[in-house]
């Protein structure tokens, strides 16, 4: 068992990890992992043996894919699985974090689908809160759609996903940035939940944000966090 740990991004071991490295405010060694306690948000890789393998089937003739980053051509992982970043609420032991991705549509569309990879650290409340947030000025904004995901996967498995749908949808317009968010609520105070990083593309940084202290820093990231929005013309 691991608890209060931070989830760190595959890029920073296997990517320019000294210069990473050099660049955080602490590294510090624990029995299943590296804890690194960022410059823009906690992380840490988790050195466990994954003890089960699953998939979620996404694929629906019915919708169109918005974005995905979810690496769907490997045989085993959709997903780095042992390594994220955090989500937690104020009472983690950690401080409060919530992570968010930014998107950008290609065209005008209706999004009815959100798939996550999302783990539970297996301290707390297990559960997050999905939602699908507008722009404000280069930082996630007012939520556009929001659900609570429970009975998440212990964060270091692969490769379940967390998935939400709206029937009605949620009209996005193409050429603007949107941000899918993982956060935290009342019942979710003490919860470290972790926002598994993607390994489909460990060359172009992807925009993330955490939020701390009450604000969202926005900053870039390879690899990013895993998810896909998916839904109609």
């Amino acid at each position: 068992m691991f608890s209060k740990k931070t989830l760190f991004p595959a890029a920073l071991v296997f990517v320019g990890a000294t210069a990473i490295v050099a660049a955080q405010n602490d590294v510090v060694l624990k029995s299943t992992g590296t804890t690194v306690w960022g410059r823009h948000a906690k992380m840490t890789l988790v050195t466990e043996p994954a003890p089960s393998f699953t998939t979620t089937n996404i694929n629906d003739p019915g919708l169109i894919t918005i974005f995905n980053n979810l690496a769907a051509k490997y045989p085993k992982g959709e997903y780095w699985c042992c390594e994220g970043y955090n989500v937690m609420g104020p009472n983690s032991g950690a401080g409060e974090q919530w992570m968010a991705a930014a998107f950008t549509p290609g065209a005008d569309h209706t999004v009815t689908r959100i798939a996550v990879a999302v783990g539970y650290s297996q301290q707390g409340t297990n559960g997050v809160v999905l939602s699908l947030n507008d722009d404000n000025n280069g930082a996630p904004g007012a939520v556009l759609k929001s659900w609570n995901v429970s009975g998440l996967p212990r964060f270091g498995t692969c490769c379940t996903l967390a998935v939400k749908s709206d029937s009605s949808g949620i009209p996005v317009n193409g050429g603007k940035q949107y941000w899918v968010v993982l956060s935290t609520d009342g019942s979710e105070l003490d919860t470290v939940d972790g926002w598994n990083v993607d390994d489909a593309d460990q060359v172009d940084p992807a925009t993330v944000a955490s939020y701390t202290s009450n604000k969202w820093t926005v900053f870039q990231a390879i690899p990013g966090v895993a998810f896909a929005v998916q839904g109609s013309n």
